[in-house]
């Protein structure tokens, strides 16, 4: 194996050689200036060449072929988030990113079932986490999510960073894998000397969710000045916040859009979907609903109410409110942080660098509670109440069943434990006055502790809800501790008998529960992943001036090759591998996985200054780079860009990049095993579902019913048995993924005004073009996916499995395909403005905006386009604003956020049914959110610093907890800092 790798590796190699060459991010790149483009601040003609990001070749700022939008450690302090993911939110190519409102409470369950809560995940251009690179100091990060190499931005220190960039462009063929829409690289801090340190408080207006946050670095050169080294520290805190934490969106407030009773017939003048408050699960109750021979019994023996009838839900009553099951807005996490960072230069020709890190981040959050869906009791149980037994009796019945909400019960939630280690070595020097070389090593490993809390042992909770009296006591005891051999279901998890500790829970009326029989049957259970990450890169820079020199210089140039290796483990509890506890909505029963790729690539890239300083031609370059990779999963891969810049004069230039960009198949889309799994369905093919979809679902679905012998006019969910029970099902990776390409190009324009001095416009138009996209849609998706295609004749369908003689869906499979394209396009804006004006103080002022042309997904090949434009996360319009003034120590920073308003439902449903809800409901609010901050320094190194972030106290709007601003509500944070010594 390793003499073909060999082979393919001088393969590679030539190739490269023959294609254009490729570069990559220095290690330890010079510091630049805040920029909206590249630099905020117009370069000076005689300012040294710097290292950009997607670039290895040094060249002035203002010659980087590729969009790039930085922000530096200034602009996140002024923020006044110390969550980071928070922070670049405000990028408009970010805004679709995950943070911890998306991995808390429910959202959780929906994102990933295991080791997903609290994560922070970077989106670039709404493509999803897998398709964005996250770099730090140009280099890869080992992944903080399960069987991907998606990073947890929780794992980058806060205070080390210098300044962010996010690039647009065509990135595989300077990164390699990933990077199919872009890289984000965090860029550190070197180099430090002395000792700095922060500490910041924030709490709600409503004094809950706080925040609190401290971090110390310091650095010492030794060696006169030839080395150094830095050590920091930084912790944070965030507090959770639940739903009923939030007034408005309680029980009693709340509103819903649910479908409208009074669309008789689809009446084209009467919205199908209406809001709706005290919303309510009929055929559900934290007391119980007991159903004896058509008389409804509360589990208290009382009455039931079923409250009034409103669509599939149901208003006042005694049912369950829907409002609270979402959980936890935000969950609790506890992160701390320690780095090393040193190096030392024996001369020009050997200069080590040294990086250290050690990353714990414990997130807990909780969702929903657990449920009897039902549960059924012989009529001596011994919490039954006499008025349902004598019911029961007179109608000659010997059981009952019950359907309870358990709120009493303590929600359902995890708490997770990721520890991140990473170390760096590398080697840097000077070859001759022309090339240098670069030699690193990297490695990373995550590991993870998913710790489920409250999971219900199925057999123990059995016995516990089977409780008789005792004739010796008189109380009430668990029958298995009377008589084992009762047992309806065998136990697993404990001895029945008078020893086994079963204690009988009473679930007949609410808050019934007791803390002590809660122990018996719930528990909270631990499994462990590791992800491990090893990077080894060789590379040599330089230019050929000694051999020859263009017009506008000596063409410069980089190659090299890379080894990486990734493996991801998982380890599942025993007793969740063995399905012994009760499963929730889309629930995993998992399997233990392992994985593991490596890839062997040789990379260059040429930079070829045409004309320089000449009329009409200030600068024209052009360049190119390329990357060949073998992957020990899917054999070899290509990516390559080519690039130019041209200035006719020194107050303007354009730039423009054309490529093609490569994903690898990740761990978890190739190797998850075959694992058992279960989802609820709404049915699209329901009547009430058939005009929701696109204009082949009703016929579609009229083809499945029908095939399977069923009944299209008695389709309903009334008519279905298991329309409310979870369906069995599995899911598995797919070993025949290929990889996604991606045809990438930008085209735009710098404007840097000599008689503007200190402004900065940068225009950028990037269109991105994805074929042989990896998709892998959850179980309902899928049922809608299948009917919304051209045909039934579509993997979608393939994946659903229907009840012969009724239609109804029975079983699915989840498993990644490459199916899918996208295709984006849009505008970046981005404007920098420094005026120093003397007495009247310094102003920055930041304007970066964007505009979503287009963002289509084709589901497969064939099947109607789907537009994705307007829809939540990614806005058509959106942008921040971000003015500051500085007089002597006084700093005055504001933020404006934003986006215009976005769909409630896709583009597809309102188009084939304009009245699905009341014309003001069919999109959310535009989003302004207003954030300001003062800050004194004083010249000692010491600044006292507070801000409001959502002044206004913007709310979610109706029918959302989330859009289009999260519930936390106008935030109030202060803080400190100081420095002393070094610069």
């Amino acid at each position: 194996m390793i003499s073909y790798r060999f082979r393919a590796l001088l393969a590679g190699t030539a190739a490269v050689i023959a294609m254009p060459l490729h570069a990559q991010t220095a290690p330890a790149p010079a510091p630049v200036q805040d920029s909206a483009a590249e630099a905020t601040t117009p370069a000076e003609p005689e300012a040294a060449d710097i290292v950009v990001t997607g670039s290895r070749i040094a060249r002035p700022d203002f010659a980087a072929p590729n969009p790039i939008v930085s922000f530096d450690a200034a602009n996140i302090q002024q923020s006044g988030n110390t969550n980071v993911t928070n922070f670049l939110q405000r990028v408009p190519a970010l805004t679709n990113s995950v943070d911890s409102t998306q991995t808390a409470g429910s959202d959780r369950l929906n994102s990933q079932p295991f080791g997903a809560a609290g994560l922070n995940l970077l989106d670039l251009r709404g493509l999803g986490p897998a398709r964005t690179l996250v770099l730090v100091n140009g280099r890869r990060h080992v992944a903080g999510q399960i069987n991907s190499a998606a990073v947890d931005i929780n794992s980058i220190p806060t205070d080390l960073i210098e300044r962010v960039d996010v690039l647009t462009g065509s990135a595989s063929a300077v990164y390699g894998a990933d990077g199919v829409t872009g890289v984000v690289n965090f860029i550190l801090k070197r180099d430090f000397q002395g000792v700095s340190a922060r500490s910041q408080f924030g709490i709600s207006q409503r004094g809950d969710a706080a925040n609190r946050f401290a971090s110390i670095q310091a650095g010492q050169n030794f060696g006169n000045g030839r080395g150094n080294v830095t050590v920091a520290y930084e912790y944070n805190a965030d507090d959770p916040l639940a739903n009923d934490d939030r007034s408005y969106l309680r029980q009693n407030r709340r509103r819903y859009l649910i479908p409208n009773d009074a669309d008789v017939g689809d009446d084209p003048n009467v919205p199908d979907n209406v809001l709706q408050g005290d919303l309510r699960y009929p055929g559900e109750s934290p007391f119980g609903l007991i159903d004896v021979a058509g008389t409804l019994f509360r589990g208290d023996g009382q009455l039931y109410n079923p409250g009034t009838p409103a669509a599939f839900y149901a208003t006042g009553g005694d049912a369950t409110p829907v409002a609270g099951f979402v959980g936890d807005l935000l969950p609790r996490i506890r992160r701390h942080g320690a780095n090393v960072l040193t190096h030392y230069d024996f001369s020009d020709a050997a200069k080590l660098s040294l990086e250290g890190k050690f990353v714990q981040v414990r997130a807990t959050t909780f969702d929903s509670p657990t449920g009897n869906y039902p549960a059924t009791f012989t009529l001596d149980n011994a919490f039954l109440p006499a008025s349902i037994r004598n019911a029961a009796l007179a109608a000659g019945l010997t059981s009952v069943s019950s359907v309870r909400d358990n709120l009493d019960f303590g929600r359902h939630g995890e708490s997770d434990r990721r520890q991140t280690w990473r170390g760096v070595a590398d080697l840097t020097g000077s070859i001759s006055d022309h090339a240098t070389y670069d030699v690193y090593y990297t490695y990373g490993r995550t590991d993870v502790r998913i710790t489920k809390i409250n999971d219900r042992l199925n057999d123990r909770y059995l016995a516990a809800l089977d409780a008789v009296i005792d004739p010796a006591t008189g109380r009430a005891t668990c029958r298995s501790n009377l008589n084992p051999a009762a047992l309806q279901t065998p136990a697993v998890t404990f001895t029945p008998g008078a020893g086994s500790g079963c204690i009988p829970i009473n679930t007949f009326g609410a808050g019934t529960a007791d803390p002590a029989s809660l122990d018996f049957f719930q528990l909270d259970n631990s499994s462990a992943a590791r992800i491990e990450q090893h990077v080894v890169n060789a590379s040599i820079t330089g230019d050929l001036g000694q051999f020859f020199r263009l017009p506008g210089g000596p063409v410069q140039f980089a190659t090299g090759a890379e080894y990486r290796k990734e493996r991801s483990s998982f380890s599942p509890n025993d007793y969740l591998t063995r399905g012994l506890f009760y499963q929730y909505d889309e629930f995993v029963i998992p399997t233990p996985s392992r994985g593991a790729f490596d890839v062997w690539e040789a990379f260059g890239e040429v930079n070829a200054p045409i004309l320089e300083g000449k009329r009409f031609a200030e600068t024209l370059s052009i360049g190119a780079a390329g990357r060949y990779s073998d992957y020990s999963t899917i054999g070899s891969t290509r990516a390559y860009q080519f690039n130019g810049v041209y200035a006719p004069i020194r107050d303007i230039s354009f730039r423009g990049s054309y490529g093609e960009a490569v994903r690898a198949p990740n761990i978890g889309e190739l190797f998850t095993p075959l694992t058992g799994a279960s989802s609820f369905f709404t049915d699209p093919c329901y009547p009430e579902q058939r005009g929701n979809g696109t204009a082949t679902r009703a016929a579609n679905c009229a083809t499945l019913i029908a095939a399977a012998g069923g009944n299209l006019a008695g389709f309903t969910a009334a008519n279905n048995p298991n329309a409310v029970s979870f369906i069995p099902g599995s899911q598995q990776g797919n070993p025949d993924l290929r990889e996604e390409t991606a045809r990438t190009w930008t085209a735009g324009a710098v404007l840097r005004p000599r008689f503007v001095p200190g402004l900065t416009i940068a225009a950028d138009w990037y269109d991105i073009r994805l074929r042989n996209a990896i998709s892998t849609p959850g179980a309902q998706t899928i049922a809608e996916l299948c009917v919304d295609q051209p045909t039934v004749d579509n993997v979608y369908c393939a994946a659903i499995s229907r009840q012969q003689g009724t239609g109804y869906i029975s079983g699915f499979t989840v498993q990644p395909q490459n199916v899918s394209r996208f295709r984006t396009a849009g505008l970046d804006l981005n404007i920098a403005y420094r005026v120093r004006a003397g007495s009247a103080g310094d102003f920055d002022i930041r304007f970066v905006g964007g505009y979503l042309h287009r963002l289509d997904t084709v589901a497969t090949p064939g099947a109607q386009v789907e537009d994705q434009v307007d829809q939540p996360g990614r806005p058509k319009y959106n942008f921040v604003f971000s003015p500051s003034w500085t007089l002597e120590g006084l700093t005055l920073s504001y933020n404006l956020r934003w986006f215009d308003r976005v769909r409630r439902f896709s583009k597809n449903t309102t188009d084939n049914n304009p009245d699905y809800a009341p014309a003001d409901l069919l999109r959310y609010n535009a989003l302004w959110q207003h954030d300001v901050q003062v800050q004194y320094a004083l010249p000692s190194g010491f600044a006292l610093y507070g801000g409001v972030n959502n002044l206004a106290d913007r709310k979610p709007d109706e029918d959302s907890y989330d859009l289009p601003i999260p519930s936390l509500g106008r935030y109030f944070y202060m803080g400190a800092k100081v420095r002393f010594g070094g610069r």
